[in-house]
């Protein structure tokens, strides 16, 4: 199994009046190292949606904090895939502090629909093919 690796830095849009990372905030970097993932797998997101017949949509999500992040921490964001099925999968992703901190954890349910009639259908191949990698 591997695991993607991705960076990100948390900004002041990021965090609410306490100067800490805001809740919901953390779905950003997840989101971000999705993009990033699919990317570097040479299926970028721009590809899946204006050349693709199929899109993933996330139909569940949950976080776990277990330290707190502020403005200027720089974050390392670790994605596998926990699940693969015949219509969707599941990732997680760790998130630590550059220092190594464990500062939580998401886990993210995908579907995937057609592009134009949005019902559930297979996983793709040319998509199985890139999670499979990260199982």
């Amino acid at each position: 199994m591997m695991i993607f690796k991705t960076t990100n830095k948390v900004r002041m849009h990021d965090t609410d009046m306490a100067g800490i990372l805001y809740f919901p905030r953390i779905f950003r970097f997840v989101h971000d190292a999705l993009e990033d993932l699919m990317k570097s797998e040479g299926f970028p997101f721009e590809k899946m949606l204006r050349g693709s017949d199929f899109v993933f949509v996330i139909v569940h999500s949950e976080a776990d904090y277990y330290s707190s992040l502020v403005v200027g921490d720089e974050i390392q964001v670790h994605a596998r895939v926990e699940h693969s099925g015949v219509t969707s999968f599941t990732i997680v992703y760790e998130i630590y502090k550059l220092d190594h901190t464990h500062m939580g954890r998401v886990r993210t349910v995908h579907v995937t629909v057609d592009n134009v009639s949005r019902k559930k259908i297979p996983v793709p191949d040319i998509l199985k093919s890139i999670l499979e990698k990260y199982l």
